[in-house]
């Protein structure tokens, strides 16, 4: 048995945004979970601006019909801290709900110091 795929054209579904200096260069890697509940998408992606660190975030955007997302800030959803095991980079985002509760995983990449 053989699956044909075919890429949706309005990709890519979120792009980097200009207007956030944290999310202007890259906008990529995305988890996505349906809520039933709420009937939405919920997306968490991993961004990035054109600062020197190349810090980066992880944002969260909106869907009702899985296409066409919105941004839920203009700041991020979680930034590495300064100091510590994630500090720079936060990457990879995995989400799944359990009950109540949204459980977020991610990679981190430490900077140099």
């Amino acid at each position: 048995m053989s699956i044909k795929l075919t890429r949706h054209q309005g990709n890519p579904v979120i792009k980097p945004n200009a207007q956030n200096s944290w999310e202007s260069l890259i906008a990529t890697n995305p988890a996505a979970w349906y809520d039933k509940e709420n009937d939405e998408f919920i997306m968490i992606y991993r961004c990035a601006g054109h600062d020197d660190e190349h810090i980066v975030h992880l944002a969260m955007a909106i869907s009702k019909n899985g296409l066409d997302f919105e941004r839920v800030s203009d700041k991020p959803l979680f930034s590495p801290p300064e100091s510590g095991a994630d500090r720079g980079c936060m990457e990879d985002p995995r989400i799944v709900k359990f009950g109540e509760y949204y459980f977020i995983t991610y990679a981190s990449r430490m900077q140099p110091p």
